[in-house]
């Protein structure tokens, strides 16, 4: 009985002892993790992870994806009119009929003059090229704009011009000459009739707002209220267009810059009726 209650002391002494050692190593242990954690910047742990995790991100990016949307008919290089850089427009929903909108604004028009906006208008692109970029896309051109006798702007066709500008200068527009229009393929010339009609600035937002091919026809239509002609001195307010290829279009011009030694200019929205 002796020995047991000795020996129940023992495993009593031995169970304590090793609670006391186990304590304490757990507290050493606690105190080296305190430690290490004290000697470590989270932040700046955490702070090189985000930021190499995003610099991953950032190289796997398409630069033309990201970069400015460039419109080329602003003002720009003699290089950028050259190369024809398109407006960047907007479409309309396809009717069944096959035909649909195209929308562009604040195209610069320039006349022979100006090295900045091309003379030569492309409907299909939203483009004003100059000459030598306008001799490689004939059959796509389809308006002009220049200086004639006396220095006023003249809007008209490609096969319009000559009619339009009844003074000897024609010839000497080199626009008009044998390495300008005058060595166009003649089933390339274009031609076409305008008018301007009584359509409101508010309209006419309206009709580009609205992108539709129905309320463009409507509006066309409403506007009808006069009698065509091949050619213009241009001012501001609203044009009916009609195209050699039958279609139409809505052109507002906002601005005109008369002919000067920089040249002559207009600006203008239009709304250009296409066909699938």
């Amino acid at each position: 009985m002796k020995n047991g209650i000795l020996l129940l002391l023992l495993m009593t002494s031995l169970a304590t002892s090793a609670q006391t050692v186990g304590k304490k190593l757990e507290n050493k242990a606690n105190e080296a993790v305190d430690k290490a954690i004290d000697q470590v910047d989270l932040y700046e742990l955490f702070s090189k992870k985000k930021k190499k995790k995003n610099d991953k991100k950032a190289e796997d990016l398409d630069p033309e994806k990201t970069g400015e949307t460039i419109n080329k008919n602003q003002e720009v290089t003699k290089e950028g009119i050259s190369q024809g850089g398109g407006n960047p427009g907007i479409a309309s929903t396809m009717e069944k009929s096959g035909k649909y909108l195209m929308s562009y604004r604040d195209i610069m028009m320039g006349d022979q003059k100006n090295t900045k906006f091309g003379p030569f208008f492309v409907p299909s692109t939203g483009q004003c090229v100059d000459i030598e970029s306008a001799n490689e896309m004939q059959g796509d051109v389809a308006m002009v704009l220049f200086s004639g006798y006396g220095g006023s702007l003249i809007l008209t066709f490609p096969a319009n011009a000559k009619e339009s500008d009844l003074s000897i200068s024609y010839d000497d527009i080199d626009l008009f000459k044998e390495d300008g229009m005058g060595g166009w393929e003649q089933e390339n010339i274009n031609s076409g009739e305008l008018y301007k009609g009584s359509m409101s600035d508010a309209t006419f937002e309206k009709i580009i707002e609205e992108n539709s091919w129905k309320a463009f026809n409507a509006g066309y239509a409403n506007n009808m209220d006069g009698q065509y002609v091949n050619y213009t001195n241009p001012v501001a307010g609203v044009y009916c267009i009609k195209f050699s290829n039958s279609l139409r279009a809505l052109m507002r011009i906002k601005n005109i810059v008369p002919k000067s030694p920089k040249g002559g200019s207009i600006k203008f929205d239009i709304i250009v009726e296409c066909k699938k």
